[in-house]
């Protein structure tokens, strides 16, 4: 089997990069696509090593036979100790050509003979790079989708703007504005900061009353475009006279979406500016527009039963045909539904979050804590609400980066982690593990009694961690109770955290439902999709490098065995129902892949 090397920072990866992906596996069956540490970058990049893997890892999620590790020192010893040969580049400029043709010649002046392959860039990809993405967005353009897969404009937005975001939006009449009230609501109880930026709102200004001279044109041409008469004395529009211009004509309600939309996105732009945290994009139209990519396919669809839609609508407008045209202005919430779907298929990113009219306030809180789940993409954001609901007196964001550094970073004295810890390769049970054990805790986390304890417990579950030590557990709640001691939490906080972390041990069946929960999710991992877990177990043998192959699989074929011979590999009737079959399967297909 032919395998190549394709070693980059991708900080972030780029368009760019996942062709050069993408070609070579027309010559090569697999390719390793290695993410690397510039030591003259150290510290600079705005994605550690480990985030800039699993930014790759979700953006190639649909091409088959690749596998995307990090690695550190020097280029040529990873390779020639891994055993990967040739090594493929990407040439965008006659520059690039010109530092790697240096590149190779200092390489093979070490005797490693390694082979280089150079792709030249498509040529409609050559102003696409790392650093172009990234200027782009820190100036709050709307073309960054041309560069980067959604999945990294989330992260880079968060990262340059401290700004996620979602769609809010529905049917006529469903109850958006109240929901809407109600997020504001739910993140401030978290802690998290949500603004509410409306943009039928922001639509109202640019035609009623914005001074700006192109808004006042926009004005104007709407105007000429429908009815003279349209426009005040003042230059405004006369919104009535509009609406029931144009909501009895679909070609010319399309026609003015046309006009409104660019002022309106730079409107919105404006209105993003200074605002951190969640962001909620209040519209109706976003299907109608095409435009859910400008939250990335976080979209929130609110619906309601026709009797209640048609019992709000009479008490807006006062004649059949004016809730007609109301109605027919816009898709019904189902081919709303039908185009979503179809653009988060071509994007591969996400799926749809549909809400129906009446649902309960508890149902709204569902919904928040799970969209978390979906924009957060490294934990961050819960991180600021966790540690705001701590009462703990730090920068929520500097102190992010300390807890990301104790997982991501090595030889940390700071933290003073051991020895064994600092010498693990990048590997499963890292910040990638705890993260995505949160994002799963939080699409349940309505099934917890002690939340905040859990979500600690999370953090810090697998902080120390040596393959061959049979105390993990209790270091990594030894070493969350220095941390938290530290911040003034209370002993009973904290007594419950080591409690939860020592319980992930996974020996004795726990009592407290907050545990079985909190084990399950642990082992979450098991009942994943087939691309999924055959990463996982790529990573869990690079893991347990210090073992040889052989006796690896006595270890692993052993613990598999354990897991399967257990009456019930999860401990919740939540879990073992929905999920049991399904990591029975893939536990049975790895051990069929040991013989």
């Amino acid at each position: 089997m032919k395998n190549a090397l394709y070693p980059w920072s991708l900080d972030p990866l780029t368009y760019g990069h996942i062709d050069i992906v993408k070609r070579a596996l027309n010559r090569f069956d697999t390719v390793t696509l290695a993410v690397g540490s510039n030591p003259d970058k150290e510290g600079k990049n705005m994605f550690s090593l480990q985030e800039r893997m699993q930014l790759a890892r979700q953006a190639l999620i649909d091409v088959l036979n690749v596998d995307v590790i990090a690695f550190r020192g020097m280029l040529p010893q990873f390779a020639y100790e891994n055993k990967y040969n040739p090594i493929v580049r990407g040439i965008r400029n006659s520059r690039d050509f010109d530092v790697e043709q240096d590149l190779q010649r200092a390489i093979m002046r070490q005797g490693l003979w390694l082979d280089f392959i150079n792709f030249n860039t498509n040529k409609d990809l050559q102003d696409v790079s790392s650093s172009a993405a990234k200027a782009i967005l820190k100036e709050q353009w709307d073309k960054i989708r041309e560069y980067v897969p959604l999945n990294i404009k989330q992260a880079l937005e968060w990262r340059i703007h401290d700004q996620y975001i979602w769609w809010i939006t529905g049917s006529i009449c469903s109850w958006k504005s109240y929901a809407t009230d109600r997020f504001l609501e739910i993140g401030k109880k978290n802690g998290i900061s949500v603004h509410n930026l409306d943009l039928d709102k922001i639509g109202h200004d640019i035609i009623w009353t914005l001074p700006e001279p192109r808004y006042q044109e926009v004005r104007k041409i709407i105007a000429e475009t429908f009815w003279q008469d349209l426009q005040n004395t003042d230059g405004s529009i006369d919104r009535k006279k509009l609406w029931s211009c144009v909501f009895s004509d679909w070609e010319k309600l399309k026609k003015l979406n046309e006009i409104m939309h660019t002022p309106i996105q730079v409107r919105l732009r404006r209105e993003m500016t200074n605002k951190k945290w969640l962001l909620l994009y209040n519209a109706s139209l976003i299907a109608e527009s095409g435009t859910s990519h400008v939250a990335n396919n976080n979209i929130l669809l609110f619906d309601v039963h026709e009797q209640l839609q048609a019992e709000r609508l009479a008490k807006r407008w006062s004649t059949p045909e004016e809730i007609q045209q109301r109605i027919s202005s816009q898709h019904s919430a189902k081919t709303k539904a039908d185009i979503f779907e179809k653009q988060i298929k071509e994007d591969k990113r996400w799926s749809l979050n549909t809400i129906i009219w009446p649902h309960s306030d508890e149902e709204l809180e569902q919904h928040f804590n799970s969209l978390l789940a979906q924009v957060d993409t490294f934990w961050e954001l819960r991180f600021v609400g966790l540690i705001n609901r701590l009462w703990v007196q730090e920068d929520p964001k500097k102190l992010f980066i300390q807890f990301r550094n104790m997982y991501d970073k090595e030889g940390n004295t700071w933290w003073e982690r051991d020895d064994i810890s600092k010498k693990i390769k990048w590997s499963y049970h890292k910040r990638l593990h705890y993260v995505d054990c949160l994002n799963k805790f939080y699409k349940i986390k309505h099934l917890f009694q002690e939340t905040d304890a859990v979500e600690c417990a999370f953090l810090f579950h697998d902080i120390v961690y040596d393959p061959r030590s049979k105390t993990n557990e209790e270091d990594s709640a030894e070493f969350a109770e220095k941390i938290l001691t530290l911040r003034w939490l209370s002993k009973n906080f904290i007594e419950r955290v080591k409690q939860l972390i020592i319980a992930t041990k996974h020996v004795i069946v726990p009592t407290h439902p907050d545990a079985k929960f909190m084990l399950d999710i642990d082992n979450s991992i098991l009942w994943s999709d087939f691309r999924t877990y055959t990463q996982y177990t790529k990573d869990m043998r690079r893991e347990y490098y210090t073992y040889t192959d052989q006796e690896y699989k006595v270890w692993r074929s052993a613990f598999l065995h354990w897991l399967l011979n257990k009456k019930d590999i999860y401990h919740t009737s939540y879990f073992t129902q929905k999920l049991q079959d399904k990591a029975e399967q893939n536990i049975i297909n790895e051990l069929n892949n040991m013989v």
